[in-house]
This record gives structure tokens, C-alpha cells and sequence, in this order.
């Protein structure tokens, strides 16, 4: 588990640092601000590779950046770390580097579709080589593109590690050895409507351009369609279920080989959690995917759980509100600095505001309300008015028709702020006349 991080003249600020909480942590702030940075950084505290196999760099010109953070491994005692960037080889490194901690699955979906993942069993051991006794070659971590989530995932020596999604869909419905019906559960508690509107698998098919491959489909209102004709948003739900169940399978496994007990700990990285979701399902995915993650740790008797993620919808937030706990989670905010030159970090305090509305206007998305920039605009015009701050109009809003007009054409009718404009306005038009 990532305990801390922190940042010297690297990205967006010449220093940041978050301490996180042993849960969940939610990031907001505005394009632009190191949200997706953020967590590329974590995913290299956590496994010491980079997401998607791209170094972050510091600028031209830019001296002594350094990279440090705090991990809580096997051992359960926090091991720190400090890497500085050296320009003569383009890349980090440590004065006493030494074997990072074994910090259980770590898995990241990346906004771009693909997927980084981490096996403690898979990634970090070394098998040897029986005629040579040399370690062999073992990928430090799994890097999949959108494409190869689907279609499987091949080493440069053209080794298989992954089938993808629509091979093991089929072949994990065929061998009837658990991983399918696990599939089926967390695509049921990943759905947008529950039971009521489940994703639920159906029969496979033949589809013109993939030959002999039998493509899984799911069960529709309008009947069964075919993986690759869904949604965005569907398409990117199964993906993280698949990749999910895969991780945990493949990870149970190779811990059986080895005689070892499956990881206790579970890291997830999620960039823009909300990406292609409906509203609807953005009101209820954050607490389903939780709810899923705890249910695998308790195969193995193991409760460490720990969600680093950003988001730009305030259903997200309001979504956690019956499930947020106090001392266990955490909501950061990026923002700029009041010079406007950096990017500044802060913990916002947890507070109940209610619906989608009211997490707009609060600290971690900090807008004046969730109406129109229009209707905004010409309620702020009308208080001034009304409060006689006359200099303060804008062009286009400086007496009370045309604030009117400007009212009637951007607010619906039953909108709770006639009540207290029509008074004024009846005044002044019959003061007028």
C-alpha cells in the first residue's frame, strides 16, 4: 500500500506531496492539473516500472527533481525510497535502491483503455534456468494496450501471457473451473442497474471479419449483441471486470504452484472512473467495484484493500456518501496556485453535500452553481441589480428588461429563484410605467 508521495520540480509543481489514506483516495481538479500524473507516479512507487512503459521526464533546464514515497509492503512495515533523476543516463535512480517491497496486486486502468498490472507472484520472483542457473528473463509487470485487454498479450520472444478477453471468456465458460462464474458475479455488481439491468453474458457467435472465432455477447433488452458492438461504456466496464478476474485468477494460480498463499492485498489505480458511464452508472460503480475487490480479498482471508482514483463527476462523490469512512479514506484536490504559475495540492474535508448540485459547488470542484454560464450569468446580474450594485452589470444585462428576458429564456419556470426576482421586477416595471 502506498502510504506517501511526493515530488521535487517534477510536473506541474515544483513540489507536491499527498499523504494517503489506507483505502480509498479520490483525486478531482481541473484538465491540465496532474490528476493522470498522479498516478503514474503511484503506479511507479508501488512496482518501480513505469505505466504503459513511459518515463515521466522532468524538463529541459530543470535541476535536482526527485521522486519520494513510502510504501507499506508484506512485512506490513513502511519501507521509504528516494530516486533522483540523472540527465546523463535519462533515467531514476537511488543511492541504496535495493528489492522493492512485495506490495500484493497491484492493477491500473489507465484512461487510454489499456491496463497496467502487477503479480507478486508473476512479476517479481525470478525463476532459474536449469542448465545455466541464471535467473530467467520474467516481465516486471504486465502492460496491456486497449487492444491487447481484448485480444491477448504476447513477450518480445512471442510467449504468450495473456489470451484476452475474448478467448477467455469462452475458454474459462468451456473449462467450468470457477473463473467464468466469477465473471459473471462482478459483471452483475459492476451493472448499471443492478439485477434489474445486469450485464449477462450470452451465447457466443460467429461475426463476419473474425473467422473462425466465436464472439461472446451479452444479453440486451433488444436481444444478444456481440462484445465488440457494445457500448463505450460497456465495452470499458467488461474490460476492468476481465482484467480483474483475470489478475486474481492468473495470481491464485501461480501462487498454488509455487506453495504460497494468494496476496492479502489489493491495490487499484483507476484513472477518470466516470469515462463513457451514464449518470447512472456513475452513481453506483465507485461502491460496486469496492464491494467486488473485497469480496476476492476474502478468498484470502486478506482485507487490505486500497483505491487511488480521479474523477471529474460529482456523482461519484455523492455516490460514496453512505459508504465513505472517516480515518480510512481521503479526497484530494489539484488547483492552481493563486499566482496562477503552479499546481497546488490539498486535502479537502469530507462533508455530505447531498446530490450532483451540491458537489458542484463544492471545494472539490469549487463552481458557483450547476446552472448554465447563461443562466448563471444573468442571476448574478440580477442580485446586483437588486442590491443597487448597478456598476457591476455586464454588457448586454443593465436594466431590468433585459435582465428579464435574459431569465426567462435560460431558467425553467418552476425554478426556485422567481420567487425572488418577480417582486422586484413587477415593482420596477409598474414603477416605470
Amino acid at each position: 500500500m502506498l502510504e506517501k508521495l511526493s515530488i521535487q520540480n517534477l510536473g506541474p509543481s515544483p513540489e507536491m506531496a499527498l499523504t494517503l489514506a489506507p483505502r480509498l483516495n479520490l483525486i478531482t481538479g481541473d484538465n491540465g492539473l496532474g490528476k493522470t500524473f498522479l498516478l503514474d507516479l503511484a503506479w511507479w512507487a508501488l512496482t518501480r516500472t513505469w505505466a504503459d512503459e513511459k518515463v515521466i521526464h522532468p524538463g529541459y533546464g530543470i535541476q535536482d527533481s526527485n521522486i519520494e514515497y513510502s510504501v507499506r509492503g508484506k512485512t506490513g512495515q513502511p519501507q521509504g525510497s528516494k530516486f533522483t533523476y540523472e540527465r546523463e543516463n535519462e533515467n531514476w535512480s537511488a543511492a541504496a535502491q535495493g528489492r522493492p517491497p512485495i506490495t500484493g496486486l497491484v492493477i491500473y486502468a489507465r484512461l487510454d483503455g489499456g491496463f497496467s498490472v502487477k503479480d507478486p507472484e508473476r512479476n517479481y520472483w525470478r525463476d532459474k534456468d536449469e542448465a545455466t542457473k541464471k535467473p530467467l528473463p520474467r516481465p516486471e509487470a504486465f502492460q496491456f494496450t486497449k487492444k491487447q485487454v481484448w485480444e491477448g498479450l504476447e513477450d518480445p520472444a512471442g510467449k504468450r501471457l495473456c489470451r484476452g478477453l475474448v478467448e477467455d471468456w469462452e475458454t474459462w465458460r468451456l473449462k467450468g473451473n470457477g473463473a467464468f462464474e466469477m465473471l459473471k458475479q462482478v459483471l452483475l455488481s459492476l451493472s448499471p442497474g443492478g439485477r434489474e439491468n445486469p450485464l449477462t453474458p450470452g451465447t457466443s457467435t460467429r461475426v463476419p471479419g473474425y473467422e473462425a472465432q466465436d464472439i461472446p455477447t451479452l444479453v440486451m433488452p433488444y436481444g444478444e449483441v456481440p462484445i465488440h458492438q457494445a457500448s463505450a461504456g460497456v465495452r470499458r466496464i467488461i474490460s476492468l471486470a476481465y482484467l480483474i478476474v483475470w489478475a486474481w485468477t492468473e495470481h491464485k494460480i501461480e501462487a498454488q504452484n509455487r506453495g504460497n498463499e494468494p496476496s492479502k492485498k489489493i491495490v487499484l489505480l483507476w484513472d477518470e472512473i466516470e469515462a463513457h458511464l451514464h449518470p447512472q452508472w456513475q452513481r453506483t460503480i465507485l461502491p460496486a467495484v469496492i464491494e467486488v475487490l473485497q469480496r476476492l480479498l476474502k478468498e484470502a482471508d486478506g482485507t487490505d484493500l486500497q483505491l487511488i482514483a480521479t474523477t471529474h463527476a460529482p456523482l461519484i462523490l455523492a455516490s460514496m456518501e453512505p459508504h465513505w469512512q472517516e480515518g480510512k479514506d481521503r479526497l484530494f484536490n489539484l488547483e492552481l496556485s493563486a499566482a496562477g504559475n503552479q499546481v497546488e495540492v490539498e486535502e479537502v474535508t469530507w462533508a455530505k453535500f447531498g446530490d450532483a448540485s451540491g458537489w458542484l459547488t463544492s471545494p472539490a470542484f469549487d463552481m458557483n452553481s450547476g446552472y448554465s454560464r447563461e443562466a448563471e450569468q444573468a442571476m448574478q446580474a440580477a442580485d446586483d441589480l437588486m442590491a443597487g450594485l448597478n456598476a457591476k452589470l455586464p454588457e448586454g444585462l443593465k436594466d431590468v428588461t433585459s435582465i428579464h428576458a435574459a431569465l426567462q429564456r435560460t431558467l425553467d419556470g418552476g425554478d426556485v429563484f422567481w420567487p425572488m426576482w418577480m417582486p422586484f421586477y413587477r415593482q420596477q416595471t409598474k414603477t416605470s410605467r
